[in-house]
């Protein structure tokens, strides 16, 4: 007798949708990957009544409204496995800009009527639910989750190596924007993206979120590392602080670092 393949869903809350892009991305590898799987929610491919449950769910985006954590809450009590997918599920993302300033000015901003607007906080997924692992980026690495996906359907837990983008940096013989004065995040971001952006001659600006984040678990604050201490040091003396914080600001990563 057969054994009944695991059930997946692709789900997405408020986002671009790139990091669904991603996953079309793997062409023919994609199609193998379904071969081992039965692929039973995901709106850009198919409009079949959602099942009750499934043994794994990937997730995008971000919690932007009171419809979207109804859906994330949904999805978590539907799934054996969720994976939280790209920089707005795992950090807050793009629009968690909005938390670094007067947010009903925000919104005031780009709504006419905003009587009807939920104007939450952004925060990572897994600061509303269980996450079981995480894959980040924006866009993720498409080999990075074929990879991934491949070891949670053989009963494998995955790990992404804790080495910043320096590291791959270094592997790819690129000249280092620190040394050269430059704003870069490089040394407190983590790795596994094969340091794309520097390698195109641009910073990294940590989609991926930071290498070294630490929380004192009584107190629930921020423990800085010594290596975001040296590398905001440096930071001081070559931008302003405006810069630096719009920097950080990007994919949410001031909540992390300082």
């Amino acid at each position: 007798m057969q054994n009944k393949k695991p059930t997946l869903a692709i789900v997405s809350l408020t986002c671009c949708e790139g990091c669904q892009q991603a996953i079309l991305d793997l062409g023919e590898r994609l199609l193998a990957l379904l071969r081992k799987v039965d692929l039973v929610e995901f709106s850009w491919t198919e409009d079949e009544p959602e099942p009750d449950k499934y043994d794994l769910a990937i997730i995008e985006g971000s919690v932007v409204c009171k419809r979207d954590l109804k859906r994330l809450k949904q999805v978590r009590k539907k799934a054996g496995i969720l994976i939280a997918l790209g920089a707005c599920a795992c950090l807050g993302g793009i629009p968690e800009i909005k938390n670094y300033s007067d947010k009903m000015k925000a919104v005031k901003y780009v709504y006419k009527n905003i009587s009807n607007i939920d104007n939450i906080e952004i925060k990572p997924l897994k600061k509303y639910v269980n996450i079981n692992f995480e894959i980040p980026g924006c866009p993720p690495d498409k080999n990075e989750i074929f990879e991934i996906l491949n070891q949670v359907l053989a009963g494998r837990v995955p790990k992404i190596p804790l080495r910043p983008v320096c590291y791959e940096c270094l592997l790819a013989d690129n000249d280092c924007f620190l040394l050269e004065n430059k704003m870069c995040l490089g040394p407190i971001s983590l790795g596994g993206c094969k340091a794309v952006c520097p390698s195109s001659n641009y910073r990294c600006e940590g989609c991926r979120g930071p290498i070294d984040a630490k929380y004192d678990k009584k107190t629930g604050k921020l423990i800085p590392s010594e290596n975001t201490l040296n590398l905001l040091k440096k930071l001081k003396k070559i931008a302003s602080k405006q810069q630096i914080e719009m920097l950080l600001h990007k994919f949410g990563m001031k909540d992390d670092i300082i």
